[in-house]
């Protein structure tokens, strides 16, 4: 589960660069904490479905990209 958590975290961080955001651009865009949206990144929290696909939707990208190790 750890590795699962860890791999939507690293995609994330890697939407969020790619699309020139900063941490707290994306927090405040989805209305989370600057800190829960690096603890994602960081693969430190177990996040609900519900703000998994917050994440995809903002970024316009299925739940799939974000756990597929090779994205």
């Amino acid at each position: 589960m750890d590795e699962l958590l860890t791999t939507f975290g690293l995609n994330l961080k890697m939407q969020r660069i790619k699309h020139k955001l900063s941490q707290e651009k994306l927090a405040e865009a989805l209305n989370f904490s600057t800190v829960y949206v690096s603890n994602v990144e960081c693969g430190k929290h177990n996040i609900s479905l519900v703000n998994a696909v917050k994440f995809c939707k903002f970024f316009n990208l299925p739940v799939e990209k974000f756990i597929n190790q090779n994205f």
